[in-house]
C-alpha cells in the first residue's frame, strides 16, 4: 500500500475509508482519482504489486427513514454499540420467523435488488464502464434500511458460510464491495468468477 499519507485528500470520509477497507482487502494501493480536472469520474484508482489496474466507485444506500443526508460510513463507521450484537444469537419472531438470516442465502437477490436502486444504478453504470482498467470494483455502505432486517443484522457480525450463487451484476463489474456501518462490520466482496468471500479489515 501507498505511503503518501495524501493519496486520498480530496476524498470524502466514506469514500477514504472504503479506499482503505478495500487496500486491505487486496493488498491494492489506493488513490484519489476523482479530483481536479477529473471531476466526475470514478472516486478511487487502484494499483496492485504486479501492476494491475482497477477503478473503485463508492455510494452507500439507506432505508428512506434513516439517516438521509448524512455520512453513512465515517471514519469510524460511527462509534456505537449494535442492539443486534447485545442481542446474542437470533431468536424467533411472533410468527416464528428468525430474525436473522445465518446463513445469507437471501444475501445474492438483496444484492441484485440493491444494485437495480437508482442511485446504486448510476454508480455501478458509471464504473462498469470505465476504460483502461483491469477491473472495475463498486464499494456500498449499508445503513440501516438498506437491506433486508435479517441481512443486515446479520452482515454486522463475523460471518460463517457464505452464498454459492452470485447476484446479477451489470457487465463489466468485475467486484462488489458491501459493508454496514456498525465497527467491526466484516467486508463482504463478491468477485467475478470466485464468488463471496468474508474479509475481517
Amino acid at each position: 500500500m501507498g505511503s503518501d499519507p495524501r493519496r486520498l485528500d480530496g476524498l470524502r470520509a466514506d469514500e477514504q475509508v472504503a479506499a482503505r477497507l478495500v487496500e486491505r482487502a487486496t493488498g491494492a494501493t489506493a488513490r484519489a482519482h476523482d479530483v481536479g480536472h477529473r471531476q466526475g469520474a470514478y472516486d478511487v484508482h487502484l494499483t496492485y504489486p504486479d501492476g494491475r489496474t482497477a477503478a473503485l466507485e463508492v455510494t452507500t444506500h439507506a432505508g428512506a427513514a434513516s439517516r438521509n443526508g448524512l455520512v453513512l460510513l465515517g471514519r469510524d463507521r460511527l462509534i456505537r454499540s449494535n442492539p443486534a450484537l447485545r442481542r446474542g444469537p437470533a431468536s424467533p419472531s411472533s410468527d416464528g420467523a428468525a430474525l436473522v438470516d445465518p446463513t445469507l442465502t437471501a444475501l445474492p437477490d438483496a444484492v441484485s435488488d440493491l444494485l437495480v436502486e437508482p442511485h446504486v444504478a448510476r454508480r455501478a453504470a458509471k464504473v462498469a464502464g470505465a476504460g483502461r482498467v483491469d477491473e472495475r470494483h463498486l464499494f456500498v455502505g449499508i445503513a440501516e434500511g438498506g437491506l433486508p432486517e435479517t441481512l443486515y443484522q446479520r452482515l454486522s457480525a463475523p460471518l460463517g458460510p457464505l452464498p454459492d450463487h452470485p447476484p446479477e451484476v451489470p457487465d463489466g463489474l468485475t467486484h462488489l464491495w458491501l459493508t454496514t456501518e456498525w465497527p467491526g462490520s466484516p467486508l463482504i466482496g463478491w468477485h467475478r468468477g470466485q464468488g463471496w468471500r468474508a474479509y475481517q479489515v
